[in-house]
């Protein structure tokens, strides 16, 4: 990255012709002089990047499917919600049936094997048949608390707080039933009664647990219909395979609920990438889990994500314009403006390892009128990933008193001038408004009609004589 400026075309002429006519060599030209001169300094921080969209989302598949209908077509514009796929998964169908068939199964309890007895008599049965629901229940526990990692990020937190729910359900249910049955046992009178209720609380929580995972599956069946999360334009991913992890058994229920939740996620083996070289994909192709079906990319607004220098970055703010250059249209330059300014170094570098650079974001514009375009063609229209360098001015000076970069010595707030005066060279400290490529404005320090030295400064002290006169 490195900081430069532009002197305005006229303050270039005036340039050249006074520094032939002001400038005085001697000592075998290791000393030059110019006199201060009014002009115009801008000062700019050059940045590499790239070309960016306004907002791009892939649209992925949710589990190991077939694409039974494709509804858009390479290059077409959508709107946010318009159906891009329709994706058919016999696992994730199978899923769904055995989901339901586990929540019938836990939503009725045989009470075959509890029969009443008599006051003060244990009630058959009971616990064993406790026993038998308890651990039902805890089996569906066990597998919906793996099921949160499957889950798309936006619906596992509220998964997560049914299953804590279902949980403190069960808990209680528990302890209901525990309670009802001693009741039962010291109560012959209300025996009955307090039975029927001890297996309803036992039951609430599996019952529970069960309808969560035919939600669950449910949900993975409805996300198998793809729509656009934003509205762009369509690029197609390829066709590969891909695949997720299995999700675990579910061991204990009745009626093969073992198999209740296999295949919401998708499974079988592979990345859940899966491969991307393949031809467009078409309908009939087969996905794997994860793998993007479509890309859905707005190029309404084109944007440039520059890297700029931490030692330039200060310089930059918000709403500051700048020049850009692509490579593909060598001689045409775009407007640009920045838009954001990121906190923190980019994500390749880390504080501490050497010099960092800090994302910028441009809005980039139309080309600028009479650039040349003769190489890009008649029509220079950038595209996502072309490589750019932003020219963003950050300072500039009109009408101030300028004087070449190289008659500057010192740094930072120790910065001067020697000025020629009386053919003695006198040290004159200068606070600068602006530095250019090749000149920079000084708002305090000089008088128009000054002579500074341009060439040999470093060599000189403050007070003797001017060794090029």
């Amino acid at each position: 990255m490195r900081r430069h400026g532009r002197l305005s075309a006229l303050a270039t002429a005036v340039a050249v012709a006074l520094a032939v006519a002001g400038c005085t060599r001697g000592d075998e030209g290791r000393f030059a002089t110019e006199q201060v001169r009014v002009g115009d300094v801008a000062e700019r921080v050059s940045a590499p990047g790239s070309v960016q969209p306004a907002a791009q989302a892939d649209v992925r598949a949710p589990s190991d499917a077939r694409v039974t209908k494709l509804a858009v077509r390479d290059g077409q514009r959508v709107e946010e919600g318009q159906l891009i796929a329709r994706l058919d998964s016999p696992r994730v169908d199978d899923s769904l049936r055995q989901a339901e068939a586990a929540a019938a199964a836990a939503s009725s309890a045989s009470l075959g094997n509890v029969v009443p007895a008599g006051a003060g008599q244990p009630i058959g049965g009971l616990d064993a048949f406790q026993a038998e629901v308890g651990a039902a229940g805890e089996s569906i526990l066990a597998v919906l608390r793996d099921l949160p990692p499957n889950l798309p990020p936006a619906e596992r937190a509220a998964f997560e707080r049914r299953l804590a729910e279902a949980e403190a359900r069960l808990a209680d249910s528990r302890r209901r039933a525990q309670e009802a049955a001693a009741a039962a046992q010291a109560q012959a009178q209300a025996q009955g009664a307090a039975l029927r209720q001890a297996l309803d609380a036992m039951t609430a929580a599996q019952r529970a647990q069960a309808q969560a995972a035919v939600d669950v599956a449910r949900d993975a069946k409805r996300r198998l219909t793809l729509r656009a999360p934003i509205g762009g334009t369509v690029q197609l991913g390829r066709a590969g395979q891909g695949g997720g992890a299995p999700a675990p058994a579910i061991p204990g229920l009745p009626a093969g609920a073992g198999q209740a939740l296999q295949g919401l996620t998708g499974g079988g083996g592979g990345g859940g990438g899966g491969g991307q070289g393949g031809p467009p994909l078409s309908s009939g192709a087969e996905v794997g889990a994860g793998q993007t079906v479509a890309s859905i990319v707005d190029v309404g607004e084109l944007h440039v994500a520059a890297d700029v220098d931490e030692t330039d970055i200060a310089l930059v703010k918000p709403g500051e314009v700048a020049d850009v250059e692509l490579d593909a249209f060598p001689g045409v330059r775009f407007d640009a403006e920045v838009q954001r300014i990121a906190t923190t170094p980019t994500a390749s570098q880390a504080p501490g390892a050497g010099g960092v650079s800090y994302r910028v974001d441009l809005l980039l514009g139309g080309a600028q009128p009479g650039t040349d375009g003769e190489a890009a063609g008649a029509d220079p229209v950038p595209r996502v990933g072309m490589t750019a360098t932003a020219d963003i001015l950050v300072r500039e000076s009109k009408g101030a008193l300028t004087v070449a970069s190289s008659a500057l010595v010192g740094r930072g707030a120790g910065q001067g001038v020697f000025v020629v005066d009386g053919g003695v060279v006198r040290l004159r400290p200068v606070r600068l408004a602006a530095s250019g490529e090749d000149r920079v404005a000084v708002v305090e320090g000089l008088r128009g009609g000054d002579v500074v030295v341009t060439r040999g400064a470093e060599r000189l002290r403050d007070g003797q004589d001017y060794p090029g006169a």
